[in-house]
């Protein structure tokens, strides 16, 4: 089966939460998915589906750097894998994936935003 790799959308909440708590055991609710990857234009979760199913996730949260450069940073969060994915270079095709739409470039091993 192929592949889907995308940026996820409010109405992929139910997909999130399941892969959140079969990963972390912990539950997470709407309003923080919303709040932590939507409120910001700048943060986003990018994932990969196998038909409709979650089976991995990144999330980045944008910040400003206290800098003359105005640099937009991000923050790596939500990183996971379903289980029966884990070992198949899925995560690391994920973050490929990102860089390759032009959401972030890897600078000393930092994500920073991509100047326009």
């Amino acid at each position: 089966n192929k592949l889907i790799f995308r940026k996820l959308k409010l109405s992929d909440y139910p997909s999130f939460e399941k892969l959140f708590k079969k990963t972390f055991k912990k539950k997470i609710i709407f309003k923080f998915f919303k709040w932590r990857y939507f409120l910001d234009r700048n943060s986003f979760c990018y994932g990969v589906f196998q038909s409709s199913n979650l089976i991995a996730n990144v999330g980045m949260i944008s910040m400003q750097l206290n800098s003359n450069k105005k640099l937009k940073i991000y923050s790596r969060h939500s990183s996971m894998v379903s289980n029966e994915y884990r070992g198949k270079g899925i995560f690391s095709q994920l973050l490929k994936e990102v860089k390759k739409k032009n959401y972030i470039k890897i600078n000393n091993g930092n994500y920073v935003a991509k100047q326009k």
